[in-house]
């Protein structure tokens, strides 16, 4: 259902020739040009007292809408009024609601607030904002109808473009606190969809290549973190940077509220590196810094997960294995060596090999052991959802877990020594 909110004012209605695309309305009342250039079903209409008294009589007799309701709304002379405004809008759109707001006659701060709480209304419901009209009188020149009456041209502005700015908001907000590039994804994908559009293209195949590669390769690498896949995190950055290259002119230009957040995206080149092309230890330093990104970005299952892996292979690339740290047998074996570590430290029987052999040696062997336990310990309760007759409660659990970047950087000292 298209709904049409708007508020009545309180000011003189003057003659004016409300136009919108190639259409045009002569009318001292801004609601009488909104139904006959978007045909609502229902308008509502705030009033405040004020507004009941002057001017709500001579709107309603000019609409021709098959439903007009009222609503009273208080002055908001205080922050209570305010709320209140705010509640008695919200409880006016429903999810399958499809709202054009009209702002013209908003007085003071009712336009902002009404901005807010539409964006509000549409998370939370799920409603349509498809159109925030603004009735431009004051910007128009003076003409005289047909009748020689003196009217103001008010062209009637669609702001709703705005709305994509708080989406752009969000969308940067996820990537830069939660490493989520799906809603940058799927903006760039919009925007280029309605380039091609309003250019009068296929949007289909039209779209901005680099920009759309871009953007499937930044969501790639959020997706690799979330996921702990430190291999494909690190090339899906080197594949960013490498992207970035051929659209940061064009998104500088063309999508503007991506611009601030370009300098986040240039910093991934702390977890850019193609594996082939480094050594088992620079691997390492890339690994290491995803799973500090993850426990700076809240994901502390993955990193508690990835630092277990981690450990592993740092034992593995310690041993002169590098090459094989993939394979299971070579991963059995260094978890196995870790483990008898373990066991040396609280005097033990374990088996002897070749990795456990070196490790032994190392200074600092038995701060590796503890590391060890302290971060499998981690993984396993946080990888058991706390389904154990011991565990640890949640905010234990988090501070333990935002010590597991300094705990592998001691690890890696010791063990690369």
């Amino acid at each position: 259902m298209i709904k049409c909110l708007s508020f009545v004012g309180t000011g003189p209605l003057n003659p004016a020739r409300y136009t919108y695309q190639n259409m045009t309305c002569d009318s001292n009342i801004i609601q009488k040009a909104l139904t006959d250039f978007f045909h609502p079903d229902t308008i509502t209409l705030f009033v405040t007292g004020k507004a009941r008294e002057r001017n709500l009589s001579y709107v309603i007799n000019s609409l021709d809408c098959p439903s007009v309701s009222v609503i009273d709304i208080p002055s908001g002379n205080s922050e209570k009024e305010m709320w209140d405004i705010f509640t008695i809008i919200a409880r006016e759109v429903a999810a399958d609601d499809n709202i054009l707001l009209d702002i013209t006659h908003s007085f003071r701060f009712l336009p902002f607030l009404a901005f807010l709480t539409s964006l509000y209304i549409r998370e939370v419901t799920g409603g349509t904002i498809s159109g925030i009209l603004y009735g431009a009188y004051e910007s128009g020149e003076d003409i005289f109808d047909n009748t020689g009456e003196k009217r103001r041209i008010s062209p009637v502005i669609n702001l709703t473009s705005f709305i994509t700015l708080v989406d752009w908001m969000m969308a940067v907000r996820s990537f830069v606190s939660f490493a989520d590039a799906r809603g940058i994804r799927n903006m760039i994908q919009n925007h280029t969809r309605s380039a091609a559009i309003q250019e009068q293209t296929d949007p289909e195949t039209s779209l901005d290549d680099n920009i759309v590669q871009f953007a499937e390769s930044l969501h790639t690498f959020t997706s690799s973190v979330q996921l702990a896949r430190s291999i494909e995190g690190t090339y899906a950055a080197s594949r960013v940077l490498k992207d970035l290259n051929h659209v940061q002119t064009k998104i500088a230009s063309e999508i503007p509220p991506l611009g601030p957040v370009l300098g986040k995206i240039s910093d991934l080149q702390s977890y850019a590196g193609i594996i082939s092309s480094m050594s088992c230890w620079e691997h390492l330093e890339k690994e290491r810094a995803i799973i500090t990104y993850q426990v700076h970005n809240g994901l502390y299952l993955q990193a508690a997960e990835l630092a277990r892996e981690w450990m592993v292979s740092a034992v593995i690339c310690s041993a002169g294995f590098g090459a094989k740290k993939l394979k299971e047998n070579i991963r059995n074996e260094a978890e196995t060596a870790l483990h008898s570590l373990v066991r040396k430290m609280k005097h033990q029987h374990y088996p002897v090999t070749g990795i456990i052999k070196r490790l032994e040696k190392k200074e600092g062997w038995e701060e590796v052991a503890t590391i060890w336990i302290s971060i499998t310990h981690i993984r396993n309760d946080l990888a058991h959802c706390g389904m154990n007759e011991v565990f640890g409660n949640s905010r234990t659990l988090e501070k333990q877990v935002c010590e597991i970047p300094e705990k592998l950087k001691r690890f890696f000292e010791i063990i690369r020594g």
